[in-house]
């Protein structure tokens, strides 16, 4: 029981920093994006040719949009809708996103960043899974979340060292992994302990 309530809080703790990082990317990257097609909605830019999987996803939004009568389905709320995975997506191979996205577009919303797209997308990807994983509730107690704590940080400094040092001034994380209690073996079966 402790071991799972120590997960509950290692999770709520990642989730605001998690949020800003998300939120903070989305901006960044529709920012550039909107700059160079000259458009709030890029992805309908007849040069962007977004890989198929992110064209099904903003239909999906759109589609969601136009069923709900509270909200209209503009180019604003369509980039609200579009997820962590979204994003971290349009950093990965895509259609030759390295030539037709980073390099001329995506690189400009990491204004501290100088590596390569590759290693970036990496991290990032890991951090959507950290994401995917805190707001499914899954066990996040086998991660090194030491180092996801400061990937995500690294990041976000590469994004916006104002929101970065903003998101740190409520950190419980170190605190609570100090706490870390010794996680539970499962017992082997017909041993005693499984009784």
């Amino acid at each position: 029981m402790r071991w799972y309530a120590w997960e509950a809080q290692i999770a709520s703790a990642f989730f605001p920093l998690l949020r800003h990082l998300e939120r903070t990317l989305g901006h960044a990257m529709a920012k550039q994006l909107t700059a160079r097609f000259g458009r709030m909605d890029w992805w309908d830019h007849p040069e962007i040719d977004l890989h198929h999987v992110s064209r099904s996803k903003i239909a999906a939004i759109q589609k969601k949009l136009a069923r709900d009568r509270r909200r209209m389905p503009t180019a604003e709320a369509v980039q609200r809708e579009l997820t962590l995975g979204f994003w971290v997506s349009l950093l990965g191979p895509g259609n030759d996103y390295e030539t037709r996205l980073w390099r001329p577009t995506l690189r400009h919303a990491f204004p501290s960043y100088r590596g390569p797209r590759k290693p970036l997308h990496q991290d990032l990807n890991k951090l959507r899974e950290l994401r995917n994983q805190v707001a499914h509730h899954e066990p996040i107690g086998s991660r090194i979340l030491a180092a996801d704590r400061e990937s995500a940080y690294r990041i976000l400094g590469y994004l916006s060292t104002d929101v970065r040092d903003w998101a740190a001034m409520d950190d419980r994380i170190p605190q609570i992994l100090a706490e870390r209690p010794i996680a539970c073996t499962p017992a082997l079966p017909g041993t005693r302990k499984e009784l």
